[in-house]
């Protein structure tokens, strides 16, 4: 290297035997046990995100498998060999790294096909490693199936990808799949501080643990933030710090933003936002914070583990007051309407309006019920069920309605009449008989009163009735003219009454807009 040349965190402190490798102990175990029994495969698919330590993985197998400290393959390489040291510095002639976004081709693959079968100069094994493998194309793919399947004795094939559903799956059965898993908070947390003391630069836990969410499970972001910081702060890091240099939002803004939507403070609400972009921060950073802010609410709210929150203590403490004071179904749609939000957000041309427009909507937010939920609060109210002591005095009595007037007893003439048909009951799914006597009793959502009937016209070709009441007969009986349904009266006066009730009102309130149908149940025989 020459003199003077600057080597980043990320490479410098790579990883240089499988006890290095952070966070994927259930792939470096298994691996180790496999050099150790002797069941090396010839093909390995090792799947995960980004800067989690594929490729690094791969080299230390590389180192491994051609150790020349050992007259073996050997789970535990020197690193200090002439083959470990090319492997880790890259320019061993016998372990090829190929990026599979450039070399896409079924030409390329076929060059591949040429050069596996001559044997390796120096080492025991060729070992051929192809990052971003999903990159090659279908025709790519299809060429190296058989080589990947039976390649020669001294030939083995290392795929890395980002994206596992793009590999075809006649490829993945033919490697061994080894996925890798994100790391967690506390063992970046802990690399961080080891590679801060033999860089001899001091940073406060606070500092450390924003780097490691801002990281989100990637070792190698987690580096290059920690070297970004290291230039900027020269000597110390402090939360602050990290809070500068990444753009994040200040927690501090998330708690107002929190505390105005509580108080359904529209003019706070578009303040922060105002703030925000004046400051320069990217929107859709924040939108990501507000997402993250809300999670951990509803995660306290949900009263799970502590350690889900990834948060130091007094930051875990001051999350859980704020998230008592939302309900979990408030928590829960706010996380929904944000996530809707961040899909595409950076595609959106009106950024600014678009999260504008969803704070106003949370601000003006209203519990949500079904309309059984509805039904059920009515009946409670009209049969005064369910109401504490202490809202008794307080609440207006509902006006009473009249009872509807009796019908009237129809002339004995018109009783005379041939075995009317039965009355036909109403149908069972328009009428809710346990409800309707309650829901008859608020004034606000009885419907206007129902008009008398109106006896059918006889249809063309036959004769009116006769004032006996009977039609005329052509072998069949005609159905008895119904008797006009009972209306019910509703004073203005009374409906006003009613609604000063603060119940009645937020039933009202809670049906705006809505169209409800409510069938009247047949007068009791």
């Amino acid at each position: 290297m020459p003199e003077g040349h600057y080597l980043v965190l990320a490479r410098k402190w790579r990883p240089q035997s499988f006890a290095d490798v952070v966070g994927q102990e259930h792939v470096t175990r298994t691996l180790q046990n496999a050099i150790r029994a002797g069941r090396i495969h010839h093909a390995f698919l090792f799947i995960g995100s980004r800067g989690i330590g594929k490729t690094t993985t791969a080299r230390i197998l590389a180192k491994a498998l051609n150790c020349s400290g050992s007259d073996s393959p050997t789970p535990e390489p020197c690193g200090t060999c002439d083959m470990c040291t090319s492997i880790a510095a890259g320019n061993n002639i016998d372990v090829i790294e190929i990026d599979g976004a450039s070399n896409n081709s079924v030409e390329d693959v076929r060059q591949i096909r040429e050069n596996v079968r001559m044997v390796p100069s120096r080492a025991r094994y060729k070992i051929y490693v192809i990052d971003e493998v999903h990159q090659l194309s279908i025709s790519a793919f299809n060429a190296l199936l058989k080589t990947l399947e039976e390649p020669p004795a001294h030939a083995i094939f290392i795929l890395a990808t980002t994206e596992a559903h793009k590999i075809p799956a006649t490829i993945v059965s033919r490697c061994q799949r080894y996925d890798f898993r994100r790391v967690g908070l506390d063992s970046i947390v802990a690399l961080l501080r080891g590679i801060l003391e033999k860089e001899g630069v001091r940073c406060s836990d606070e500092a450390l643990h924003a780097i490691a969410r801002a990281a989100d499970g990637g070792v190698r972001d987690a580096e290059s933030i920690l070297d970004q910081l290291v230039s900027y702060c020269n000597g110390e890091i402090t939360f602050r710090d990290v809070f500068d240099v990444l753009g994040l939002v200040d927690w501090k803004v998330l708690h107002d933003l929190c505390a105005a939507i509580l108080d359904k403070d529209v003019s706070r609400l578009l303040t922060l936002v105002e703030s925000v972009v004046v400051s320069g921060k990217d929107l859709s950073q924040f939108v990501g914070e507000i997402l993250r802010y809300f999670r951990n609410l509803l995660v306290c709210r949900t009263g799970a583990p502590r350690e889900l929150l990834a948060l130091p203590e007094d930051e875990a403490n001051e999350l859980a007051a704020w998230a008592e004071r939302f309900s979990l179904t408030e928590l829960i749609r706010i996380v929904e309407q944000f996530s809707e939000l961040s899909q595409a957000y950076d595609s959106q041309l009106a950024q600014r309006t678009a999260l504008e427009a969803l704070l106003v909507k949370m601000s003006r937010r209203t519990v949500e019920v079904s309309i059984d939920t509805v039904l059920e609060k009515l009946m409670a109210l009209a049969e005064g069920v369910g109401v504490p002591a202490a809202n008794a005095a307080a609440r207006k009595p509902f006006p009473e309605i009249a009872p509807p007037p009796a019908a009237e007893e129809p002339p004995a003439d018109k009783k005379k009449i041939d075995e009317p048909l039965p009355p036909q009951s109403p149908s069972p799914a328009l009428v809710a008989p346990k409800r309707v006597d309650a829901i008859a009793s608020v004034p606000r959502l009885v419907s206007a009163p129902a008009a008398a009937a109106t006896p059918r016209r006889p249809e063309p070709g036959t004769a009116a009735p006769r004032a006996g009441g009977r039609g005329p007969r052509h072998g069949s009986r005609s159905a008895p003219i119904p008797a006009p349904a009972p209306a019910i009266t509703v004073n203005k006066e009374d409906e006003s009454a009613a609604l000063e009730d603060p119940r009645v009102r937020s039933v009202v309130d809670a049906f705006k807009g809505r169209i409800v149908d409510i069938k009247r149940a047949a007068p009791p025989k």
